[in-house]
C-alpha cells in the first residue's frame, strides 16, 4: 500500500525535476 503511495508521488516529482534541470541545461 506504502510502497505503491510513494512510488506514485515521487515518480512525478523525480520527473518534474528531470524536466526542470533539462530545460535550464537548454537555456543556458
Amino acid at each position: 500500500m506504502f510502497e505503491t503511495l510513494i512510488s506514485l508521488i515521487i515518480a512525478p516529482l523525480l520527473v518534474g525535476i528531470v524536466l526542470i534541470l533539462f530545460d535550464r541545461w537548454l537555456d543556458d
